[in-house]
């Protein structure tokens, strides 16, 4: 099963690989924001997304009005009801344009972005569990 990002239909897409090589769809996960890269945490299976709340924003960088940064975390993915959390946002006062995010020990959360610097913060014990 492959999970694609589709950074312009702000979703994801759920893929499954046959014998012949050949995709079938299993499922769209529409998210409302810009999602970029995904990391699949192996311990869990929870999809930790990089993505962009304001496209406009990012796709006409100016420094003076940064675009935002907002991380999601999607656990059961492949079930009926799949549950997503806001992991990280900000307005790109902390960080800018958020690419790629991955839990990092257990009890932290690395951003990386397109734009600027990385980020190291804690998760929420709650959506970490």
């Amino acid at each position: 099963v492959f999970n694609v990002a589709d950074i312009f239909g702000s979703c994801i897409h759920i893929l499954e690989v046959q014998e012949d090589k050949n995709l079938t769809p299993l499922k769209v996960l529409h998210l409302g924001t810009l999602v970029d890269n995904i990391d699949v945490d192996q311990e869990t299976g929870d999809l930790w997304v990089g993505c962009h709340p304001n496209g406009w924003k990012m796709f006409n960088y100016n420094p003076d009005v940064p675009p935002g940064s907002e991380v999601l975390q999607i656990k059961n993915i492949h079930s009926e009801k799949p549950m997503v959390f806001q992991a990280y946002a900000d307005n790109g006062s902390v960080i800018q344009g958020s690419s790629v995010a991955a839990p990092y020990k257990g009890r932290k959360l690395l951003i990386g972005t397109i734009f600027h610097k990385a980020l190291l913060c804690d998760l929420n014990p709650l959506q970490s569990d």
